[in-house]
């Protein structure tokens, strides 16, 4: 066999240094509270549900007013405390209600797993 001749030496090359991989982990959805998907709660939907009612209300004692006579005028009937002041009081209370409603924390009610099955133990 021949010789080969030798392979001029060359530099070492420097060692690349990579960044360090960060893993990352899954974290739930801060939008969903709890598992269902749902994005309020529960009491959420109450207080909306109670804020929408508090609302149609107000709309119904500020409605009607329909003169019986169209040639009389009757300021009593459209100027009275229910349409001028309690109405307005009741919608704007509902709207600050279904604001509440919106706004609040839901919590996350998580069910508690045992080991042992207490319902049909007897004593």
């Amino acid at each position: 066999m021949a010789k080969q001749p030798a392979r001029p030496q060359q530099a070492a090359q420097p060692v690349k240094k990579t960044a360090p991989v960060q893993r990352t982990i899954k974290k739930e959805s801060t939008w969903n509270a709890d598992k269902s998907g749902l994005l309020f709660g529960r009491q959420n939907f109450i207080y909306i549900g109670i804020g929408l009612g508090l609302v149609a209300l107000g709309l119904l004692l500020m409605s009607g007013g329909a003169m019986p006579d169209p040639n009389k005028w009757e300021p009593e009937r459209i100027y009275s405390f229910t349409r001028i002041t309690l109405a307005p009081i009741c919608m704007v209370a509902g709207f600050v209600v279904v604001a509440a409603g919106i706004f609040k924390k839901s919590t996350v009610e998580v069910p508690v797993k045992t080991g042992e099955d207490n319902s049909g133990a007897a004593a």
